[in-house]
């Protein structure tokens, strides 16, 4: 199983189907600006009354944004996934979760539970507004969740990454296509093309009107422009990893190699390769773990006349316990398991139902991952 990543830094307020809460600091400068911002568009003007308002339609709003992510943990951990974190951050959030072997169909799942959680939650809150005889500042509130979770959903629906509904788009052409590097081409572009328009919509629908656009609206355009390319940018770089690492797996890497035990010769060792055209020999311990492994060209290289007398502790390179990966694992797998053994050995065994049947020397795997 890979390992967990190392935990984000931040307020932690407990955990979520296993999943660590965090808030970072920096939500905190957001609140605080929000709560501003609220508060001095109100009719009045600043207030301590009035802030107290804009903090409240804050807060809201990053619990929206919560539940979002809360709901793509939930979605993950129906998979079976290991859910790492739930993070709150300066401008959202995000959900860390294993993505070791994905699928279009996880993929594309969890992406839509967050805006669909969104749009249930101000569906709910619509329902109880009109429900309940709410008037003042109780009604304010309600209305702004409402509108806050639907305009999150809308949002994130919009079909290019980094957004939810780029995942989607790049789930579907993936389960369309069966490459999902496709999928994330179409889906990072669909990202640009949604930043470029964010611009547009901020400049182009004043001057067709006759009037300058608002400096606060070419403000946020910019910045939500200057998030959403270098993520979508970003995302094009990723594809062209996922392009090469295609059809890369342990199978497509393995030297073939034979196994036996430690107790015997290097002749035996020759004799059993050259039969199976293998390129490897496997040493085998004492209860038929992989404890060694050497080329079949290192042991050509004891003389002819000693090689029945040799033992293979001559020509082996120990492996260390766990050094290995299924015939059957992926490029992902193969990225996992470089994670975990670099520097800790300099080949796995390849098991084919628990048994050896080839090597994969890392620095092969890592050149064919790059």
């Amino acid at each position: 199983m890979p390992s967990s990543p190392r935990p984000t830094r931040g307020f932690q307020l407990g955990t979520l189907v296993g999943a660590r809460v965090i808030v970072q600091p920096s939500t905190l400068l957001m609140l605080a600006a929000l709560a501003f911002l609220f508060a001095s568009g109100t009719e009045g003007g600043m207030t301590r009354r009035a802030f107290t308002l804009g903090l409240a339609l804050a807060v809201s709003l990053f619990v929206s944004v919560f539940l979002h992510e809360a709901a793509h943990a939930v979605a993950a951990r129906a998979f079976g996934r290991r859910v790492d974190e739930i993070v709150i951050t300066l401008w959202g959030g995000h959900t860390s979760f294993d993505s070791t072997a994905l699928t279009a169909r996880v993929s594309g799942v969890t992406a839509v539970a967050g805006p669909l959680a969104n749009v249930a939650i101000g569906l709910a809150l619509m329902g109880i507004g009109a429900a309940l005889p709410l008037t003042g500042i109780g009604a304010g509130i309600l209305s702004w969740a409402a509108y806050a979770n639907l305009l999150l959903a809308a949002f994130n629906l919009l079909p290019g990454i980094p957004m939810d509904g780029g995942r989607v788009l790049e789930a579907i052409v993936w389960a369309v296509t069966g490459r999902r590097h496709t999928g994330t081409i179409v889906a990072a572009w669909g990202g640009r093309v949604v930043a470029v328009g964010v611009l547009l919509w901020a400049v182009v629908p004043p001057l067709l009107r006759g009037a300058a656009p608002s400096l606060f609206t070419i403000v946020w355009a910019f910045l939500i422009f200057s998030i959403l390319w270098p993520a979508a940018s970003q995302a094009l770089r990723w594809s062209q990893t996922l392009a090469r690492r295609e059809g890369v797996s342990a199978a497509s890497l393995m030297r073939p190699a034979v196994a036996l035990r430690f107790d015997a010769s290097v002749a035996a060792a020759l004799n059993l390769a050259d039969d199976a055209g293998a390129e490897e020999v496997v040493v085998l311990a004492a209860d038929d773990a992989a404890a060694g492994r050497f080329p079949v060209t290192t042991a050509r290289e004891v003389p002819a006349d000693r090689r029945e007398t040799t033992g293979l502790d001559a020509v082996t390179t120990p492996l260390p316990r766990g050094a290995a990966v299924t015939v059957g694992a992926d490029a992902e797998a193969l990225v996992e398991a470089l994670r975990e053994w670099w520097g800790r050995t300099d080949a796995w065994v390849v098991l084919s139902e628990g048994e050896p049947v080839g090597v994969v020397r890392l620095l092969d795997a890592m050149n064919a991952l790059r």
